[in-house]
């Protein structure tokens, strides 16, 4: 028990020893490291090449193709059965060109039988002239003879009421769904006859409508085809001076005013669409000013910056901004007349 009190009281006093020199138990000082380096992304842009193209100012309105000649075919007076339609939706027709007709059977038959009268009372008339009868006899046989081809002409008129004809030579563009035998009634249209050299467009432009000038070239966009077309009718009448390029005046000064119109109409030129177009929609597209091989970007890449209109571009690996001057401007497009060459980078995002 000694030898344990000593052992311990030695420890004891060697532990306070050991921390009156200074000397701790503390784990080994760590390396201190660099600060770390911060490396700048490289920013990537997307660009569009600046270059040299057509721009135009134009006015494109729609309307609806319609033929300036046309001809509804329709039995006037009473109806009947039809007996039949002789032509068929496309197919190109002469004027008096028949068309349709009723079934006119009995009539037909009273014809024959009306026919066979003024033949007998001719008789009559020949036999009374060869026999030398009297005047009175002669004359009375005679006004049978007119009265009873007044009848038959009356029967030959009707039956040709019960005919339809073409008014105009052009393409048939409507024909009536029937068969024989079903009834028409007066004044119903059978086949509907399109001049298709004559065909125009009415419009409703919604801007610049003092624009549209009477004789004014405009294009026609149908089906993906390209038209010539002239402007023939418009609101106030004012016309187009094709050498001025302006409005029409006379040696005063005074605009020469053509006849007013509820509607701006544009006609086909020489070359037209096929008659199928009469009742299509069509684009008129009315060119107020171009420029040739100019300098045309997105309008919406030009910014303006304490008023003035830029672009960025991307030139010697940065980001630059530009001031340009705007030229003309249609839709989404804008012309550049300053500022930027073909072949520079403008930044689109």
């Amino acid at each position: 028990m000694k030898f344990s009190r000593t052992v311990s009281a030695l420890l004891a006093a060697s532990m306070l020893a050991a921390s009156l020199s200074g000397c701790y138990f503390l784990p080994q000082e760590e390396e201190l490291l660099e600060a770390p380096v911060v490396k700048e992304n490289e920013v990537s842009y997307t660009t569009t090449e600046a270059t040299l193209r057509d721009i135009a100012y134009q006015v494109l309105t729609p309307g609806n193709i319609a033929s300036g000649t046309e001809y509804d075919a329709k039995f006037i007076g009473t109806g009947g059965n039809i007996l039949g339609v002789y032509v068929s939706a496309g197919e190109s027709v002469e004027q008096g060109q028949l068309l349709a007709e009723f079934d006119t059977y009995e009539l037909d038959q009273q014809i024959a039988i009306k026919e066979m009268e003024v033949r007998r009372e001719q008789l009559e008339y020949d036999i009374a002239v060869e026999e030398h009868r009297s005047e009175n006899v002669k004359q009375k046989e005679l006004l049978d003879v007119q009265l009873m081809q007044n009848e038959l002409d009356k029967l030959y008129e009707e039956k040709e009421s019960a005919k339809l004809y073409s008014g105009v030579t052009g393409t048939v563009s409507y024909v009536m769904t029937c068969s024989p035998g079903d009834w028409v009634n007066p004044g119903e249209t059978v086949v509907t006859v399109i001049d298709v050299t004559d065909l125009y467009i009415k419009i409703n432009p919604d801007k610049e409508v003092g624009e549209f000038l009477i004789g004014r070239p405009i294009q026609i966009r149908y089906n993906g085809e390209y038209y010539d077309g002239t402007i023939v009718r418009n609101h106030s009448g004012r016309q187009w001076d094709e050498a001025a390029q302006g409005v029409l005046t006379d040696a005063n000064g005074e605009e020469v005013l053509a006849e007013e119109s509820e509607d701006i109409v544009v006609k086909f030129n020489d070359i037209i669409p096929e008659s199928s177009a009469v009742g299509n929609i069509a684009d008129t597209i009315l060119v107020l000013d171009s420029r040739e091989n100019v300098i045309v970007i997105s309008a919406n890449l030009v910014k303006k910056v304490d008023g003035i209109p830029c672009v960025y571009v991307f030139k010697d690996n940065e980001r630059v901004k530009v001031d340009v001057t705007l030229g003309l401007q249609s839709g989404s497009l804008v012309e550049i007349t300053s500022g930027l060459e073909p072949g520079d980078q403008v930044i689109i995002r």
